[in-house]
């Protein structure tokens, strides 16, 4: 038995101990005394300081012990419900069936005295306006709240066979006919927020700048042409700077000249200002330097090769001499 403390109702406490003295076998001379004497240990806090507080001999029996008890804490009852009070357990909107009504049913258990009529009427209020239980009760009305619980179970079990139907069969295409189905690309598109496609470039450059602000390409010496200088740009990966492609018409550029570093018509490679703008770029940072100056080495050691200055020599003036 919970001892009590002076915050839950005084009576149901007095009934559950006068419940368990009634099983200790008790002499009738004796009862009385014992009590009021085992009432104090069931009490805690303020309610035993009360207690401890009471006038010696004032307690004349144990039902004048229980009268003072029950005045003392009188303001921890609490409220009595009463069966109109069931009006407000409204139905939530998506609460099954099930849910409702046991919570109902704990509700009107709160209810000393209740009165069936009305807590049938209001169990009919509560319900959901659109759902055919309401409308079932509304056309054949009850009477009794276990005829309503029979009735409950029904709908209850249909509104699970309908919820387990829709879980195993999901909504598919023939639900929705004039919808077209979404590719992964699609909804991908339609998560991501707008912006302007850079055709998986990942490092754009702008063609900006003026032509003569920039190193001939010619002039670099590189030991291979300019296509290859676009290889080893390709290999150098993410740390090279693309163009974006256009999206503009080509119609009125001029076929006859191709860039490839644009991938694009307009102007030959050699005079692309973007492409010597991204190898100065580039050259600033370390790169492309494996390839710069090894034309310029080869022709050195081919001149001061005596066998080359041989061969070039005329045979005339090697007989002369």
């Amino acid at each position: 038995m919970k001892p009590y403390d002076g915050t839950m109702d005084p009576e149901e406490h007095v009934a559950q101990y006068t419940e368990r003295m009634e099983i200790i076998p008790i002499p009738n001379h004796l009862k009385e005394d014992f009590l009021c004497k085992r009432f104090s240990s069931t009490l805690t806090r303020s309610a035993l300081n009360w207690l401890l507080n009471v006038p010696l001999y004032s307690i004349t029996s144990f039902a004048h012990l229980i009268n003072l008890f029950n005045n003392q804490f009188s303001c921890s009852r609490p409220f009595e419900n009463i069966t109109s009070g069931l009006y407000r357990v409204v139905q939530d909107p998506k609460e099954s069936h099930r849910t409702f009504v046991n919570r109902f049913g704990r509700e009107a258990l709160n209810i000393p005295n209740i009165k069936l009529a009305t807590a049938v009427e209001a169990f009919k209020m509560d319900l959901q306006k659109d759902s055919p239980f309401y409308e079932d009760l509304v056309m054949t009305p009850c009477k009794r709240m276990d005829k309503v619980r029979s009735r409950a179970l029904r709908f209850i079990r249909l509104e699970e066979v309908k919820e387990i139907q829709k879980r195993s069969n999901p909504p598919s295409s023939y639900d929705r006919p004039n919808s077209k189905a979404d590719s992964s690309a699609q909804r991908y598109y339609k998560s991501k927020p707008y912006s302007k496609p850079d055709h998986h470039r990942v490092n754009a450059l702008e063609d900006e700048g003026d032509e003569d602000d920039f190193t001939k390409i010619t002039n670099y010496c590189f030991s291979v042409d300019i296509s290859g200088v676009i290889f080893v740009m390709q290999d150098i990966g993410d740390k090279a700077r693309w163009p974006r492609k256009g999206e503009k018409s080509t119609a009125w550029k001029d076929k006859s000249k191709w860039c490839a570093f644009h991938e694009n018509f307009g102007h030959v490679t050699e005079d692309c200002v973007a492409l010597r703008k991204e190898i100065n770029y580039l050259l600033g940072k370390g790169y492309l330097k494996e390839i710069l100056g090894r034309r310029n080495e080869k022709t050195k050691e081919k001149d001061q090769d005596p066998q080359r200055i041989l061969q070039d020599q005329d045979p005339v003036q090697l007989t002369q001499r």
